[in-house]
């Protein structure tokens, strides 16, 4: 949370080391052929600021690229040492213009937390402004597009919360030079008291106005409250003065006087060995502190401004009590991206499943592809390195059923043996179908096999071509098995199906839908029939037609899918995941429903879709679908899903994402 009341003093330090695409890397402060090493995966985000939730810390900043007009980026890391992203709900933007107030300069956000909402603090057209959302990663909006106070010039927001409950709004306003004032918030955010308003402080020491300007400059205050003081961080100089530094007041009373440390600056180029350091907040891991700053780009290149991280020690050194703040410039380090935006990880699969095995402690990747007859699989201590296992299922087996096509392996752990659910083209044809396909299960003693099949035949036969097997232990363990019954020969009459035969001349608009069967004790035979759970719109006024029907509408096709379900228990609710449109084209899409019992009936969501292409705003994804869900070492939800880039090609590529749930419990899959 942004609002820090210090209960004790600090004194411990923690070291920090980022790892690289060249491996670990800790340069000297001043090695400056080691710095070029992280330009391919540095973190760009000036003026940046740092909010911890659910065990994230999410970082948020001034956008150093061609997209810094366009609002506030976000990305996120569990331990301040990997970081990813962006991971914003509107392509990789937790804010974006068009949902609140400002055009241009998008400038120093700060977020923090209040009964159950999130809240950023903005500058925009050189004015301060609050959006609201119910995620950390956005969108955060406004009802109404406004600004907080309606006179002057201000930038540099910093919301702080007293410890009588008081809020009060730190910034910069630009009169004669940037100069810090604080006046104290209504208790709604719609404005500021303005009979409380008062200047903190100035640039006047020599520090703090290196290069003479008539024009002052101190900007970016963080306040923290020790005790019963009070202390600003803030930055001194033109930002882009390689002198630009941060320097440290102390105060009993939120609206001062202010007595600056004689020491300042306490961070500068010359503890931190990189020009223009400043501009930060300060936030707490455990009982360590952290100050969050921006760097220019080079000693000779002030933008695009690099983000970097350096530990802090509060430790008090005066009879006084009052603390004097340390930064251990030895530590200094810049930040970087573990994965570049859109990238997946280097497996060329579709229809992705990964299982995590307790008794190697290792994780499994199972999917379509890398060879003919069978399944191939991967192993990984880590979801980012992947080691190629070989062959662990061969169609051309005593018990082999399949003969061709064989698709979407899901594998499991059950007393201590692993079950294989797949699709493959059954050698049964008597009626020589084109699509023959049927799921079956085998067997083996660990997760690379050899998978054997259990009885020479499919699992069941429910008369018409099925595939993408999803099985189910629910928490009364009761069993059961989702598929897809396919397209072929499934013409289906909606009104979207007339729409599109009249559009584009087709005969028949065939049609997959999902169902859902019960399975015995032994997963092996199903019990009763199956139940129709999710199938395409038939209406075109429905609210998920547009998004279901994108393959159909643009003439890509005359098939509408319904495919590649998985569900998943949680919030009192069962998720049903499912993929539409056509599975080669770049519409391919994910969406889901929720319903109260296994086999429905099912609701689907007014967020779908979830995963999509970006291509269509500027990313490098598309065909993106037939996901599942597993979970990681420590027990936290992850999505795992094929898509193509402009990089690979016609080639499905395997992306890993994490998931969360909103406060009305709609599922996120956190995309770039």
């Amino acid at each position: 949370m942004k609002f820090y009341v210090l209960l004790f003093i600090l004194s411990a330090i923690d070291s920090l080391s980022y790892a690289t695409g060249h491996g670990i890397f800790t340069p000297s402060p001043t090695d400056s052929m080691a710095r070029s090493l992280i330009l391919e995966n540095g973190l760009f985000q000036a003026d940046p600021t740092i909010f911890y939730d659910n065990g994230y810390y999410y970082l948020y900043g001034t956008n150093g690229d061609g997209d810094k007009q366009l609002g506030f980026k976000v990305y996120r890391s569990e331990d301040l040492k990997q970081w990813e992203g962006p991971i914003g709900a509107k392509a990789g933007f937790a804010l974006v213009k068009e949902d609140v107030f400002g055009t241009k300069g998008f400038w120093a956000p700060q977020v923090w937390s209040e009964q159950g909402k999130f809240y950023m603090a903005y500058t925009a057209d050189e004015q301060i402004a609050i959006a609201i959302s119910d995620s950390p990663i956005g969108p955060f909006k406004q009802d109404i597009a406004r600004t907080l106070i309606d006179d002057g010039k201000q930038i540099d927001p910093y919301v702080f919360k007293d410890s009588d409950g008081k809020k009060y709004l730190f910034h910069v306003r630009l009169v004669e030079g940037n100069r810090i004032f604080v006046a104290e918030l209504k208790d709604d955010y719609s404005g500021i008291k303005k009979e409380t308003l008062k200047e903190c402080l100035h640039a006047e020491q020599a520090w703090e106005n290196t290069a003479g300007s008539t024009w002052s400059v101190s900007e970016g205050p963080t306040v923290v409250k020790q005790g019963s003081h009070y202390y600003m961080f803030y930055s001194a100089n033109d930002f882009r003065n390689k002198d630009y530094a941060v320097g440290v007041a102390v105060a009993d009373n939120v609206y001062g006087p202010w007595e600056k440390i004689e020491t300042n600056p306490l961070l500068s180029q010359h503890t931190s060995g990189f020009a223009g350091t400043g501009h930060g907040d300060l936030f707490q891991k455990g009982q360590q502190w952290y100050y969050i700053c921006h760097t220019h780009y080079s000693d000779t290149q002030v933008a695009p401004r690099r983000t970097a991280i350096v530990p802090v020690d509060l430790a008090s050194a005066r009879q006084s009590g009052i603390a004097i703040p340390k930064f251990d410039g030895s530590k200094f380090r810049l930040l970087e991206l573990v994965n570049k935006p859109d990238e997946p990880i280097d497996v060329a699969f579709g229809d992705p499943f990964i299982l995590y095995d307790q008794v190697t402690d290792l994780y499994y990747l199972y999917g379509t592809g890398g060879t003919e007859n069978g399944f191939i699989a991967y192993s990984s201590k880590d979801l980012r390195h992947w080691k190629k296992a070989g062959q662990v299922y061969d169609g051309k087996q005593v018990k082999g059923w399949g003969i061709k096509d064989f698709w979407a392996p899901e594998v499991y752990a059950i007393n201590n043996k692993y079950y294989m659910y797949y699709s493959a083209h059954w050698k049964e044809n008597p009626g020589n179908k084109l699509e023959n396909y049927r799921i079956g299960v085998a067997v083996a003693d660990n997760p690379l096999g050899p998978f054997i099949d259990l009885t020479g035949k499919p699992l069941f036969d429910p008369g018409y071509p099925i595939i993408d097997a999803n099985v189910f232990r629910d928490v009364d363990n009761r069993n059961y098995l989702f598929y897809s019954r396919c397209c072929y020969e499934h013409p289906v009459a909606s009104e979207i199906a007339d729409w599109a035969k009249s559009k584009w001349g087709y005969n028949a608009i065939e049609e997959s839908w999902v169902y859902g069967i019960e399975l015995d004790s032994s997963m092996q035979h199903v019990i009763g029939q199956p139940v129709l759970l999710i199938r395409p719109p038939a209406r075109m006024s429905d609210a998920q037609s547009e998004w279901e029907s994108r393959s159909v509408s643009s003439g890509e096709i005359n098939r509408r899918w319904t495919e590649g379900s998985f569900l998943l228990h949680a919030k009192g609710q069962y998720y049903m995941m499912y993929s539409a449109n056509y599975f080669a084209g770049a519409n391919y899409a994910v969406g889901y429903a929720t319903a109260k019992s296994p086999l429905g009936s099912y609701e689907k969501s007014q967020t779908n879709p979830i995963i999509e292409k970006n291509t269509d705003r500027g990313g490098i994804v598309s065909g993106t679908g037939h996901n599942s869900i597993f979970r990681d070492r420590e027990g936290k939800l992850r999505c795992v899903y094929h898509g193509r880039t402009t990089k690979t090609g016609d080639k499905r590529m395997v992306f890993i994402r994490d998931i969360d749930f909103s406060q009305n419990n709609q599922l996120r899959v956190l995309t770039d």
